[in-house]
């Protein structure tokens, strides 16, 4: 499904019907004072912990809202209250519901980049989303040289000098989303992975240097977010239905 075409609309967490739906929910970090504290009173231990550990007091409120809204958005879907939602970590940090009866179809990721945040909900498939800040201050040609194939590196060679960051970013977003949705940290080598064949607004597969047929049997399209971001996901399949929403803060108190 082309996203270029998705609107971000309002709306409220509810049902999966089935899994090849995919439920997008973009977030404003940004919440008041009262939200804040509403969000804090979801937070587990490990998490108040992990809150605690920021420098900055914005990192810190972005996290506790980023992780508090989480629990909110999971817990419409599992009929839940956020704060008894529990869960578990793979071998490279992917957060995961802990298995209760029920909670096992409901399979998730997020990503959080400046004040946004993106959820991909779905019901049993592999998914991994990513966002990032377009930024000018990165390095292109030294950090792709380390983590981009020849192909790519040759193609943000080519571009014209203003759109290299852009192009960068969307690089980066896709490899994050195709190798969190595979649950692999930096362990797996990223210029092994080549995204520069994907068409943006298609779910397309990820070609893998050291795979047997060189095709992933993981599938990455571009999310647009707004102005300033760029976003991937990765799913299991290519035939499924994304939806593209906007959690408003007002949902946080319903």
């Amino acid at each position: 499904m082309n996203t270029d075409e998705l609107e971000w609309r309002l709306a409220v967490p509810g049902e999966l019907i089935n899994s090849n739906k995919v439920h997008v929910w973009r977030v404003s970090l940004d919440v008041t004072a009262v939200e804040l504290e509403s969000l804090l009173g979801f937070l587990s231990v490990d998490e108040l912990a992990r809150a605690e550990r920021f420098h900055f007091e914005r990192d810190q409120k972005r996290f506790i809202a980023a992780r508090g809204i989480l629990r909110k958005i999971l817990g419409r879907y599992l009929n839940k209250h956020p704060g008894k939602i529990c869960f578990e970590y793979g071998a490279h940090g992917k957060p995961m519901l802990v298995h209760e009866a029920g909670d096992d179809n409901i399979c998730f990721n997020l990503s959080h980049s400046g004040a946004l945040a993106l959820y991909a909900i779905t019901l049993r498939k592999k998914i991994g989303i990513d966002i990032e800040n377009i930024r000018d201050d990165i390095s292109v040609g030294q950090v792709a040289g380390q983590f981009f194939s020849q192909n790519e590196i040759s193609l943000l060679e080519k571009i014209d000098t203003n759109k290299r960051s852009r192009l960068f970013f969307q690089y980066w977003t896709r490899k994050e989303a195709f190798l969190k949705a595979r649950g692999d940290g930096i362990s797996f080598p990223m210029e092994q992975c080549d995204v520069s064949l994907i068409s943006s607004g298609v779910l397309s597969p990820v070609t893998v240097q050291d795979d047997n047929t060189g095709i992933s049997s993981l599938y990455v399209q571009d999310l647009f977010p707004g102005d300033g971001y760029a976003a991937a996901i990765a799913f299991e399949d290519n035939d499924c239905n994304i939806s593209c929403w906007q959690f408003s803060t007002s949902n946080i108190f319903v």
